[in-house]
């Protein structure tokens, strides 16, 4: 799929948000996502369609990252997650919600990478990562509480806020999915095409734990 394609497919599972309101402010940022309070007028905003970021897993290297694959990738799986929750266990899920809160997940690393002239992420020196850009700007464009509770959340249970509800703990748990997904994908390519299995670094509560008591 193109990049102009993965865009228009963005839009189109937006235009899922049954709410019209919340739909359209979803559209809106997703064509538009500049931030709106003059401190942060200053830092250039990126193009979705270029933007990259580096990943790496339990130190095996950095790999480029595409946030508007990632994007599309993540919230495809989101609604087929919830649709099997639904489906097996009788769990509601705010799918208008999840929808919002997948699309803009991310979408404020436009504004915290950029490509250098060799054409590697390099961070642009904004103070406030991606996930705080998009909840001041979330609450500004007064979008539900609980959307930007996701995007506040999707670092995961080690993070400030940890998630708190089915679609921000569906969030959080696709999108590591995917981040693990892409970097194998990437950085594992020689080892896939012997059939070999390529090492993941998972870092549970009680991976950290020994990792901390290794540096003590």
């Amino acid at each position: 799929m193109g990049l102009f394609d993965t865009m228009e497919r963005l839009i189109e599972l937006a235009n899922e948000i049954k709410d019209a309101d919340l739909r359209k402010r979803v559209i809106d940022f997703l064509k538009n996502p500049t931030p709106s309070h003059k401190e942060f007028k200053k830092y250039p905003k990126g193009d979705m369609k270029m933007t990259k970021t580096p990943f790496s897993v339990g130190g095996a290297g950095a790999v480029k990252r595409d946030v508007l694959n990632h994007t599309l990738a993540v919230t495809e799986l989101c609604i087929k997650t919830a649709e099997v929750a639904e489906k097996n266990f009788d769990v509601k899920v705010n799918k208008d919600h999840l929808i919002a809160g997948a699309l803009l997940h991310d979408i404020m690393k436009l504004f915290e990478w950029k490509l250098d002239k060799d054409g590697d992420p390099e961070h642009t020196g904004i103070l406030l990562d991606h996930s705080f850009l998009g909840v001041s700007e979330l609450y500004y464009r007064g979008f539900p509480e609980r959307v930007i509770h996701m995007v506040a959340s999707h670092f995961g249970e080690h993070g400030p806020t940890p998630p708190r509800n089915f679609e921000a703990l569906i969030l959080h748990h696709v999108d590591n999915m995917m981040a693990l997904t892409e970097f194998y994908n990437t950085a594992g390519g020689a080892q896939r095409s012997h059939d070999h299995d390529m090492p993941i670094l998972v870092l549970d509560e009680e991976t950290i734990k020994k990792l901390r008591e290794s540096k003590e």
